[in-house]
């Protein structure tokens, strides 16, 4: 049977901003003393939350933060997110007319890392904000990417089974997380190569590819 509903994570896939919170991380970790290079950050980090980053990285520099100093940190971090102008960002047409052409057809939502108000903001640049009936931030959960629950808790606000959801992803950690919830997991090479995304298709891009051009390119659920 066909799949009933398309999941799409954020980052990475709707909008092209990794590489800007790979620059904040940076700058903010450079106060420290500790360098974070690209190759690293796309390698080890780029999967978690603010909050999983700085917890990561600095228990991995064998300098552990108390919790009230990470909140400081991703507050600070979201700060300057927010103050960037949208001139800095750019976005993907192609998961854009994927989004508006699927939301037609079926429920559409997205799962993400990031803060709902990151979100929000470019859903409203973009005129998407009713394109997606369900937005699960890192704000409506206990526990964020690789684990399953972003994915389980938007097909429970999109009042689907998880098996019969396709989500899009751009991190190892992510398609490991929508599979997890099982998920049919579409890899999108956005972020790193085709050979690190363990998903169910991999795609270069999804320029021209429309929810029944993509059905067909899937297996089928069930």
């Amino acid at each position: 049977m066909p799949h009933a509903a398309l999941i799409f994570d954020f980052n990475g896939v709707l909008v092209d901003d990794e590489n800007v919170h790979f620059e904040l991380f940076q700058n903010l970790l450079s106060e420290f003393s500790l360098p974070l290079t690209r190759e690293t950050y796309f390698a080890r980090y780029f999967v978690f939350d603010d909050a999983g980053v700085f917890r990561q990285f600095f228990a991995d520099a064998g300098r552990p933060l108390a919790d009230a100093e990470i909140r400081r940190l991703c507050g600070r971090k979201a700060e300057a997110y927010a103050s960037l102008p949208a001139d800095r960002f750019r976005y993907y047409e192609g998961s854009e007319a994927l989004a508006r052409d699927a939301a037609g057809l079926v429920p559409v939502g997205i799962a993400s890392g990031a803060r709902g108000a990151e979100i929000r903001r470019h859903l409203e640049l973009r005129g998407l904000a009713g394109t997606f009936r369900a937005v699960v931030s890192i704000d409506d959960v206990k526990r964020g990417k690789p684990d399953p629950e972003p994915f389980l808790e938007a097909a429970r606000r999109l009042g689907v089974l998880p098996g019969e959801c396709v989500a899009v992803e751009d991190s190892p950690g992510g398609v490991a997380s929508a599979r997890a919830a099982g998920m049919t997991v579409v890899g999108v090479t956005h972020s790193v190569p085709r050979e690190r995304l363990a998903a169910h298709l991999v795609l270069d891009s999804l320029m021209g590819v429309t929810w029944a051009g993509l059905q067909a390119l899937l297996p089928r659920n069930g």
